[in-house]
């Protein structure tokens, strides 16, 4: 069957890989040059199960105002997205109750978890390089945080197979001795074993090398103009900048991109985009930091060890489809980073931090839209957004797995059920 992908990030990639190894003529096709260079370009680096918890935990709609408009917050609203995410953001606060929520991380968890299972399956028949780390993630709390809270909340996904450990100052320093010098800082942290990392460019690329292995083809710096419907139930071809592409199959994995291909084919996707900031920092040989990602639950900044590289991030912002890099947030991020590591500033030219940007493809729920359409041979494989690399691998197995045998995985998400 000759299929066409929509899409060369990682989740396109990764499941230009799975169709190929059922068999399938696959064709990837993606605007730009090469593989993974916009939202998976510079993303948090983080394969994380644990990390299943939607955004819009019970309680959403009282911390909301502080959220939006506090600057020191996470989160932070352009004036200029308020008017094209009111309906997105009524679904988004209907999702907030218990059981919504509660429904929605054991979606996340059961595909994140699909997606590392299948990962870790490829590594074992393919050598991938891209600066992974299998050493679990570690989350530490400052003494005025909410480590209770959280530590409740993983309990709720150990039902589901999530593991977790709490740690004391002792078991930190265990782990991670580069937080010596704010140790003071922290009432304790919670480890997660099983979770992993690593640079999802280099990732989208090798998986992309796999893929073309097996005889996929990539159309690169292609611009997808239309997906054209030949009736009510079935797509006809793929409008493109180089020419139509005629399949027997397409997978929409466009990411924040999506909607707007599918909204003239009467599929109204809720997924807007959510700007992410990220710096990541040549360490050039200095070995002082961490040896797997930390998160710290006060700045809420990460840093993530890639290699010769720490990747930090930070805040995200609805801003629509605005990529523009705000220096100052990466400035922001950066004096967070080094207000838990100072030492590294010694050791490290700071000034030489590259500042990125990108967009999550946030549904109101949190799960991602992975299934069939209205349209017999048009599948969904698109709003992730911030597991885009963590679900990818298992997203691609669902999407294949729809695709080759009409089947859908107990684990999938049913796109009609986020449909506006």
């Amino acid at each position: 069957m000759k299929v066409a992908v929509l899409g060369a990030g990682v989740v396109g990639s990764a499941a230009a890989y799975m169709l190929a190894k059922d068999g399938h003529e696959v064709t990837v096709v993606d605007r730009c040059d090469r593989p993974g260079m916009e939202t998976s370009f510079a993303n948090g680096g983080l394969m994380t199960p644990s990390d299943s918890s939607p955004w819009n935990s019970p309680g959403t709609i009282k911390r909301l105002g502080k959220m939006l408009f506090d600057s020191n917050s996470t989160l932070k609203m352009n004036p200029s997205a308020i008017p094209s995410i009111v309906g997105w953001g009524l679904k988004f606060l209907s999702n907030s109750t218990h059981n919504r929520h509660k429904a929605n991380m054991v979606s996340n968890i059961r595909i994140a978890s699909l997606s590392l299972e299948t990962l870790r399956s490829i590594r074992q028949n393919a050598p991938l390089h891209y600066d992974q780390t299998t050493r679990g993630t570690m989350r530490v709390f400052p003494r005025d945080g909410h480590m209770s809270g959280f530590v409740q909340m993983c309990r709720e996904m150990q039902e589901w197979g999530v593991k977790f450990d709490v740690l004391d100052q002792e078991q930190i320093l265990e782990k991670e001795p580069c937080l010596k010098d704010v140790i003071d800082r922290y009432v304790g942290a919670v480890f997660f074993p099983d979770d992993e990392s690593g640079d999802a460019h280099k990732f989208t690329n090798e998986i992309a090398r796999l893929a073309k292995e097996l005889g996929a083809q990539f159309l690169m710096g292609t611009d997808i103009l239309e997906i054209a419907k030949q009736s009510s139930s079935r797509i006809s071809h793929v409008k493109t900048s180089m020419g139509d592409i005629h399949a027997d199959a397409y997978v929409l994995s466009l990411g924040s991109y999506s909607p707007l291909l599918a909204r003239p084919l009467g599929i109204h996707l809720p997924i807007v985009p959510v700007k992410g900031y990220s710096v990541t920092l040549p360490l050039n040989g200095w070995k002082g930091g961490p040896t797997r990602p930390v998160m710290d639950d006060g700045y809420h900044a990460m840093m993530v060890p890639m290699g010769d590289r720490l990747r930090m991030g930070g805040k995200a912002e609805f801003a629509r489809y605005n990529t523009k890099v705000d220096p100052k947030e990466g400035r922001r991020v950066l004096d967070d980073i080094l207000k838990i590591l100072p030492s590294m500033a010694e050791h490290v030219d700071v000034n030489s931090a590259l500042n990125w940007s990108g967009l999550r493809p946030m549904t109101p729920g949190g799960p991602p839209i992975v299934g069939p359409t209205p349209y017999q041979n048009l599948f969904l494989n698109t709003g992730h957004g911030p597991l885009g690399w963590t679900m990818s691998c298992g997203s691609a197995k669902m999407t294949a797995e729809l695709v080759t045998h009409g089947r859908v995985l107990t684990n999938s998400v049913d796109p009609r059920n986020y449909m506006l």
